[in-house]
């Protein structure tokens, strides 16, 4: 007879959740995310920066709740923190002023004194801190530190342990011990560490650990595919199998967040520009500066190279480096076919030139983009060709409604300084065109600004 299926212990249900962004502005998060968790599930959340990964493992603990939708726990809605779940966080969270002992015993601090002591030397066994029940935070490396956090949580016996990038803080081989600690744990039929529910942006760790590799999409966050890993444990992440899934994996996150289908031009916003209406393609820079995009360019000058060793290269989470390759691929500077990065002849031609060469061809890159085309064009129809700032944020907010605006706002005054297209006063908060000098020529004429405002108290 077939096994009987695991109850369902967390179920997300149409949950969307955004954040305010200041004024009345809020940027949209996760966008109807459907998800459950049955006991003996090991999910994990995998995907680029900023698709919504910590967010959602939050929603699943009940220390976030979605502003849209329904968390469920056994069945029943979740209100406040859940009953059965345990947190471990990327920065371990610990109260400096308490020892470890204290500090582990915090989830259990209404349990009769004899058990909280057989539940403490049970678990410093477990995470190896025997001989450091006395000690204090500041007394330990980071891999102990992270130790206390994983005893913590499992002091409380939870049913589901919640793990938010806990190795991503320590260096490589304290987290390569720890996560055999955990793959150790999960093996163990002794031990009841049964589901868990972990984000990270390592392949390799996702698939030593999941039995399901829930791969999220960005702006907004979205699942975009569920990849089952039937592997027994403990897992060899240099085995055929575990490679093999690896691969797939490359091959997905390079199709989600690199498509080598161009954008479609009929999906259009509207974005108001005094009394006439614009169209403007819903693509916009990354959120990264002129000089990632030039290091990038720099490093690809001898050869191409497969993004994720460019990722290992640079030691930086395979999603940010996606960003600089979009940004470079936006701008006609580089090619991305599959997983590899090529640089093109206009690449080239910005590596092997001068500062100012380097900023003419972005600066003719800039202007071919709707979105810097919007800007110019907004500056041009105000009186005097000055734009404050929260009118360019309105504006940016309505032409790209699943951009963050303040991120988005600061990378383009980044790229439109950098490539002299725009002034920015801080002072005043307002934007202008850049005034060129001319050799031998006079300037223009400076605009007449408002006086500045006087200063707000704390500013």
């Amino acid at each position: 007879m077939p096994d009987a299926p695991h109850p369902t212990l967390i179920e997300l249900r149409g949950v969307s959740h955004e954040y305010a962004a200041g004024g009345q502005d809020k940027d949209l998060i996760l966008s109807d995310i459907n998800l459950a968790v049955a006991e003996n599930d090991v999910v994990v959340l995998l995907g680029p920066s900023g698709c919504g990964k910590s967010t959602l493992v939050r929603i699943m603990a009940g220390l976030i709740t979605p502003t849209k939708g329904e968390v469920l726990y056994r069945g029943t809605p979740l209100h406040g923190v859940s009953p059965g779940v345990a947190m471990v966080f990327q920065n371990f969270a610990l109260f400096p002023w308490l020892c470890v002992r204290d500090n582990v015993l915090l989830p259990v601090g209404s349990l009769p004194p004899a058990e909280q002591q057989a539940r403490l030397e049970k678990v410093l066994a477990t995470v190896g801190l025997d001989a450091f029940e006395n000690a204090y935070p500041r007394e330990l490396s980071g891999g102990m530190k992270q130790r206390v956090g994983i005893a913590r949580a499992l002091i409380a016996e939870p049913e589901v342990l919640c793990m938010d990038e806990p190795f991503s803080a320590l260096d490589v081989l304290t987290a390569e011990t720890l996560r055999n600690e955990i793959g150790r744990l999960l093996a163990s039929p002794e031990h009841p560490l049964r589901t868990m529910v972990m984000v990270t942006h390592n392949i390799v760790e996702a698939v030593f650990f999941a039995t399901r590799i829930v791969v999220l999409a960005a702006q907004p966050g979205r699942i975009d595919v569920v990849v089952p890993v039937a592997l027994p444990y403990p897992r060899d992440p240099d085995s055929p199998e575990c490679r093999a899934i690896v691969e797939k994996l490359h091959a997905i996150l390079t199709r989600t967040n690199l498509p080598d289908t161009a954008v479609d031009a009929a999906k259009v916003v509207t974005s108001k520009v005094g009394d006439a209406g614009r169209r403007i393609a819903p693509v916009s820079l990354p959120y990264v500066t002129p000089g990632e995009v030039l290091g990038l360019l720099s490093l690809l000058d001898d050869s191409d190279c497969d993004i994720f060793l460019l990722a290992e290269r640079l030691g930086k989470e395979f999603g940010a480096v996606v960003n600089v390759v979009k940004a470079a691929e936006l701008l006609g500077f580089v090619d991305t076919p599959g997983q590899e990065v090529h640089l093109t002849a206009l690449g080239r031609e910005v590596v092997g030139g001068s500062t100012d060469s380097q900023k003419r061809v972005v600066r003719g890159q800039l202007l071919k983009l709707k979105l810097f085309e919007l800007v110019l064009r907004l500056i041009k129809v105000q009186e005097n060709q000055i734009l404050p700032d929260e009118e360019l944020l309105r504006e940016l907010q309505a032409a790209l409604p699943h951009q963050k605006p303040r991120p988005l706002f600061r990378t383009v005054l980044g790229w439109g300084r950098y490539a002299e297209l725009i002034s920015h006063d801080q002072r005043r908060h307002v934007v202008r065109l850049y005034e060129h000098r001319v050799p031998g020529r006079a300037r223009h004429a400076p605009v007449n600004l408002p006086p500045a405002a006087p200063p707000t108290e704390g500013s």
